[in-house]
C-alpha cells in the first residue's frame, strides 16, 4: 500500500509517501505567486504528480480546521477531492485537533516535529535544521510525513 500524506496550504505544502510502513519520499513544496486560480492548478498539479508516479492507494490530507479554512484553502480542496477521485484512491482527512487527540504528547508544532523525527530518524537533518529556523518552513512536511503515518498506524489496529 502507498500512502500520500499531505499538509494543504497555498504558500507551502507537505508531502510524504508511506510504501509498506517506510518512509520513501518527503518534501515541502513552496507557491510564491499571488493567489489566482492558475497558482491552483500548479498546486494540484504537483500532487497529481506524486499521486502518478509513487502509483498512490490512498490520500491523508492534514486540513486546517473549519473556521480557518478560506476560499483559497476550500479551492484546493475541491480540486484535490476531484483529482483523488479521477485517480481512486482512498481517503482520508486529519485536522491539528485530531492529531493531538491520537498523539497526546504532541501539544503544538514543535512536539509535531520532534515526535516525527523520533518516528523517522532519517528526517533529523530537517528536523535539526527546523529548530534553528525563525521561520518554520518544514513543518508542514512533517505534518503530512505524520497523517500518512497515522494512517498506517490504524491500519495495524
Amino acid at each position: 500500500m502507498v500512502i500520500l500524506g499531505i499538509s494543504i496550504g497555498t504558500r507551502t505544502s507537505g508531502i510524504a509517501i508511506l510504501e509498506n510502513g517506510s518512509l520513501q519520499t518527503w518534501n515541502t513544496l513552496s507557491f510564491r505567486n499571488k493567489w489566482s486560480e492558475r497558482k491552483a492548478d500548479k498546486i494540484i498539479a504537483k500532487y497529481d504528480h506524486y499521486l502518478k508516479r509513487h502509483k498512490v492507494t490512498v490520500v491523508v490530507l492534514k486540513v486546517p480546521p473549519f473556521t480557518h479554512q478560506t476560499e483559497a484553502i476550500l479551492t484546493i480542496l475541491k480540486k484535490v477531492q476531484d483529482l483523488i477521485g479521477f485517480h481512486g484512491c482512498m481517503v482520508q482527512y486529519k485536522t491539528q485537533a485530531e492529531i493531538k487527540q491520537a498523539i497526546p504528547e504532541i501539544r503544538n508544532g514543535r512536539d509535531l516535529i520532534n515526535h516525527t523525527a523520533k518516528l523517522y530518524p532519517i528526517l533529523i537533518p530537517e528536523h535539526n535544521r527546523e529548530l534553528v529556523n525563525r521561520n518554520s518552513y518544514h513543518d508542514k512536511m512533517f505534518e503530512a510525513v505524520l497523517v500518512a503515518h497515522l494512517y498506517n498506524e490504524g491500519l495495524k489496529h
